[in-house]
């Protein structure tokens, strides 16, 4: 999945999720505290996302927040390619149907590959300003509800718009996705800004996207720990998918696609940039 339509009308949103025939009320998210993340309160600059710190600036569609990801669709384009050379029965989800009903439908997929932004807000982002709006920060002393993905329509929710009747938000946060049915699968890469950040507590571990796919049962997942830049992390997972699907162990694959993309970008910059190459890490089995 990639390159989300993160400004969409609600008849735009509606009819996607129809034309997928997936009811809407079947996949409604139930409420719960802290709901939305995001909010029109929130300082951009503190959104760290792939694509809004890469070179060209960001440039969001009129009317709306995010910044679209273009590198996103070849690069989902391109991963589905790989695996379907190698036989793999691949369900593509792009554009318009880059649906969070989508991600919350799925079964057991033996692989996920989500590239699109993601955040991680600290919570000093949300220390009440006043008493008027301390209720609603107190949801949000959560980490797992601090940390996410963004998909169609998530401009709404960044623009505290009022939700839809029946649509998710498009904001998958960690919390929600420790509630995915992942049991089996193999892997999940999560081909956004900062998937590898969480807060650590004491004694109980780090709090975020990585502790949540893997209770929600996946083997393995693919993270980042800053913002990465859309083009090279395209380069990068091509990369990746050629030398796993070649037959080498996942970490091996990841390292060896890592040198790779680092000579790449010694030739494009004229130096070494770790920036660029070596924000992902591997982790599980």
């Amino acid at each position: 999945m990639g390159n989300p339509r993160f400004l969409l009308t609600e008849a735009e949103q509606r009819a996607a999720v129809t034309e997928l025939g997936r009811p809407e009320e079947k996949h409604a998210a139930e409420p719960m505290p802290g709901r939305p993340v995001l909010s029109a309160e929130t300082p951009l600059q503190d959104v760290r996302s792939r694509g809004l710190n890469t070179r060209g600036g960001c440039n969001p569609p009129p009317g709306g927040v995010l910044c679209p990801l273009p590198g996103t669709s070849s690069e989902v384009i391109t991963v589905a390619g790989l695996l379907r050379k190698q036989n793999w029965k691949v369900s593509l989800y792009q554009g318009s149907t880059a649906l969070e009903e989508v991600v919350k439908a799925a079964q057991r997929p033996r692989v996920v590959h989500i590239a699109t932004h993601g955040f991680f807000l600290s919570d000093q982002q949300f220390q009440p300003q006043n008493r008027l709006n301390e209720k609603a920060s107190n949801g949000l002393q959560d980490p797992m509800l601090r940390s996410g993905l963004l998909f169609d329509g998530a401009d709404r929710a960044l623009k505290q718009e009022p939700a839809l009747e029946g649509i998710e938000n498009g904001v998958l946060t960690a919390y929600e996705a420790g509630n995915l049915n992942l049991q089996g699968t193999e892997l999940v890469v999560l081909s956004a800004c900062e998937t590898g950040l969480g807060e650590n507590r004491a004694g109980e571990g780090v709090f975020g996207l990585r502790r949540a796919f893997q209770e929600a049962g996946a083997e393995a997942v693919l993270m980042s720990l800053w913002s990465v830049p859309d083009e090279e992390t395209k380069e990068l997972m091509e990369l990746f998918y050629t030398h796993w699907l070649n037959g080498e162990e996942k970490h091996a694959a990841l390292r060896a696609a890592e040198l790779d993309e680092r000579e790449r970008v010694k030739k494009r910059y004229g130096r070494d940039l770790p920036y660029y190459w070596g924000a992902f890490v591997l982790v599980g089995r």
